[in-house]
């Protein structure tokens, strides 16, 4: 309970993020207002919120899993890694596409459009598993005092990057995005 609690600021904040980076991804495909560069922006939260920040707290819940005998390449480790790779690959795709269609290649917005999608389902089917999933498997495995100490070291957790500071940096970019979204209304 407490570790659902330490990841559920983060877990609201880029559901918001996706909804708005869906919504993006639907106004591309129905609507010429969209631009590039919605999606150059809206990779800045990917790469620094969720990538630098949000991946390393699911760090702390690897190394659980790891100390609690689970295998390294299944399970629920396996899945971890392998849904933060598909959407670092997605979220690259989304970056590279939109600047291509930033310099003119018409094609690449359609690719913007179908990274972006890959992008946003792949992050909430990844939401959706650690909540019901593997936030329950290491509940049911640690002890209750055990988990505060982790819930801790989550909540104590500094980055690198600009999470330092709190995350009101990336609310503000939300608001961009949704702020854009609305101007192609």
């Amino acid at each position: 309970m407490r570790l659902s609690r330490a990841l559920k600021a983060d877990q609201e904040t880029i559901t918001r993020f996706t909804t708005a980076l869906g919504s993006g991804s639907v106004a591309l495909s129905t609507s010429k207002l969209p631009r590039p560069d919605f999606f150059i922006l809206a990779h800045t939260f990917i790469k620094e919120y969720i990538e630098a920040g949000f991946f390393k707290k699911e760090e702390v819940l690897i190394r659980i899993l790891d100390e609690g005998g689970f295998p390294p390449d299944s399970g629920p480790i396996g899945s971890i890694h392998s849904d933060q790779k598909k959407s670092m690959d997605a979220a690259a795709s989304m970056l590279n596409a939109a600047r291509q269609w930033e310099a003119g290649d018409t094609v690449a917005r359609s690719e913007t459009g179908w990274a972006t999608s890959e992008f946003t389902s792949t992050m909430r089917q990844h939401l959706e598993r650690l909540k019901s999933l593997v936030l329950p498997l290491i509940e049911q495995t640690i002890s209750i005092d055990e988990e505060h100490n982790v819930s801790e070291q989550i909540n104590n957790l500094v980055f690198e990057g600009g999470l330092q500071n709190g995350a009101e940096k990336y609310i503000k970019l939300i608001e961009q995005l949704e702020e854009k979204l609305s101007d192609w209304k």
